[in-house]
């Protein structure tokens, strides 16, 4: 059956054609609005709801009218069936293998990692009598140093950024007394 529908956004006309009657959805071909439609017998369909968004009115579309207004895509609202609930469970079981085998494989290497690392470490320790002072010497030296580099960075950094800024304060005063403001 073919439906007549007015917008409840922009307010003009189209229609619709489905083979099914009940609560559907339809888009606007207009405005791009999308609107439920009660299409069919005309049985009032009443809710309660703190916020209800009004069906649209609907009528049955002449043979004159039905060549000069577009035709709008109908999409049925449905419940969540059976078969959709299991395809819905099977891609969420097969994204959590995924997720945990690639948590599987990152926790391998950083263990990994950390074996050798701590392998050498351990290897430094046994062949020097004083390993374990060395090792706290070394970076706790590379951390002052580290942290005085990035001092000095951002101080290059700070003082950059404040002669720019003169600069350009300059040429903004320059440039606003040869326009004569």
């Amino acid at each position: 059956m073919i439906y007549k529908i007015r917008c409840n956004k922009c307010g003009d006309i189209f229609q619709a054609e489905t083979e099914r009657q009940g609560l559907q959805k339809v888009r606007c071909p207009y405005c791009g609005s999308v609107l439920n439609c009660q299409l069919g017998d005309g049985k009032p369909f009443r809710t309660r709801a703190r916020a209800v968004l009004p069906f649209s009115e609907t009528r049955e579309v002449d043979a004159q009218t039905e060549e000069t207004q577009p035709t709008a895509k109908v999409k049925f609202l449905k419940m969540a069936t059976a078969d959709m609930l299991e395809a819905a469970k099977a891609k969420l079981n097969s994204q959590s293998q995924q997720v945990s085998a690639l948590a599987a494989s990152t926790t391998a290497a950083t263990s990994e990692y950390i074996a050798k690392s701590s392998s050498r470490l351990k290897a430094f320790q046994e062949k020097y009598k004083n390993g374990d002072l060395w090792i706290f010497f070394i970076g706790s030296f590379t951390f002052i140093l580290l942290v005085y580099i990035g001092l000095y960075l951002l101080s290059v950094l700070t003082n950059f950024v404040y002669d720019s800024h003169t600069w350009l304060f300059k040429q903004y005063i320059e440039l606003k007394n040869s326009i004569g403001f």
